[in-house]
């Protein structure tokens, strides 16, 4: 397939049928035939060159011990207050972090203290404050419900309108956003 700025793909399939394992290769963690980001292999740009165009969202959310603010600003260490705030909206999260008390609540090891799915939006919003190229998302939603799950998706396509989007998703492959659906079977 060909993913063009602007669209989006789902990739739907059963556990266990490749669907991460390809966008690790996209994102150039594993070495992977076949792919082309802007027409070069992900082997072929530095490092610092593929993270300027691609981020990724992985199944298990990396979060570090420190402040909300100290886990946004690995993405964006530049980044203004009213920045953090905005990416923090486009993943529904902003409510629940000032109820926590602002940018500067604390977190604890791996994002102790908040659940699973606002850890994963908290990871998600440091994709957002990144702007990639190419977007890759390891089942994003999972651990959402249904509407919040629908409000993340509009808020992401809304603040990344030219980012193409790859998305591996068990459900909700049939949003609005995705241009595309693509299913994988075992073989």
């Amino acid at each position: 397939f060909t993913l063009q700025r602007g669209e989006a793909l789902a990739l739907e399939g059963p556990s266990g049928v490749g669907k991460t394992t390809l966008l690790l290769r996209i994102a150039g963690l594993m070495a992977g035939e076949g792919i082309a980001i802007a027409g070069h292999a992900p082997e072929n740009w530095t490092e610092g060159a593929l993270r300027a165009r691609v981020a990724m969202l992985p199944q298990r959310s990396a979060l570090i011990a420190g402040t909300i603010r100290d886990n946004l600003v690995l993405a964006a260490p530049e980044a203004a207050d009213d920045t953090l705030w905005q990416a923090l909206q486009v993943v529904a999260l902003d409510a629940v972090v000032r109820e926590r008390g602002g940018l500067d609540a604390r977190l604890g090891e791996s994002g102790a203290g908040l659940s699973g799915g606002q850890s994963r939006r908290l990871a998600l919003a440091r994709c957002v404050l990144r702007a990639p190229d190419l977007l890759l998302l390891d089942e994003p939603t999972e651990g959402l419900d249904p509407e919040t799950a629908t409000r993340v998706l509009d808020n992401l396509r809304a603040a990344l309108p030219d980012s193409a989007i790859l998305a591996t998703l068990h459900r909700g492959g049939d949003h609005v956003i995705f241009t595309e659906r693509l299913t994988i079977s075992r073989p």
